[in-house]
């Protein structure tokens, strides 16, 4: 197995693993297109990484050294783009997505104050079936190396669910994450920002 940055011929297949591997996501409900708008915006403006055996794409992290400016840069570029992705999903269900919607083009990146020089580990995904088998440790030890070469961030972190998601917060944990703090996303939704340093290579 390898590791190596994305390419714009990776992109669908990013997708595709995306959608297998949060089928009950709201990104996921956004679609295809929105998705690649999305990845895309990766390639170009962040950090994005594949996992590839035998010339198939199997995983991938995605993530940002700036989320505020990341995610304000994609927006401003690309906003049109995203509503109009987002279309087919809005009509199925619009008073959800009209309020997700907004959310998600107006996300600012969970840019924290006091985590100066920090890395925002935005996706990691793996193909279902593949997992249990190391590829998502080894997608975090490689995002380490290329942060350490890089010597611009000092710690990754990543927001995820507070509740039923022992089987993620169990891989963080042995990824070495730790619990950074807690919130309420929404006002409803307990999240948990966890947080771990960059290891010198």
């Amino acid at each position: 197995m390898e590791v190596r940055d994305a390419t714009y011929e990776d992109v669908e297949r990013i997708v595709e693993i995306h959608i297998n591997a949060f089928e009950d996501f709201f990104l996921t409900f956004l679609g295809h297109k929105f998705l690649r708008l999305l990845y895309t915006g990766f390639i170009s403006k962040g950090v994005l990484r594949v996992a590839v055996v035998d010339f198939e794409v199997i995983g991938f992290s995605a993530g940002t050294e700036q989320p505020d400016v990341f995610f304000s840069n994609l927006r401003k570029e690309k906003w049109l783009s995203f509503i109009l992705a987002a279309t087919p999903s809005l009509i199925k269900k619009p008073s959800l997505v009209i309020k997700k919607l907004y959310g998600a083009i107006f996300y600012k990146g969970d840019s924290v104050g006091r985590l100066k020089n920090s890395f925002l580990l935005s996706s990691l995904a793996v193909e279902p079936y593949l997992e249990g088998k190391g590829i998502g440790k080894f997608l975090i030890n490689d995002l380490n190396e290329v942060l350490s070469e890089k010597r611009t961030s000092e710690t990754i972190y990543l927001i995820t669910d507070k509740n039923q998601n022992g089987s993620v917060l169990g891989f963080y944990n042995k990824c070495g994450f730790s619990i950074e703090s807690e919130f309420k996303q929404s006002g409803q939704r307990e999240m948990l920002r966890l947080i771990k340093s960059v290891e010198v290579v």
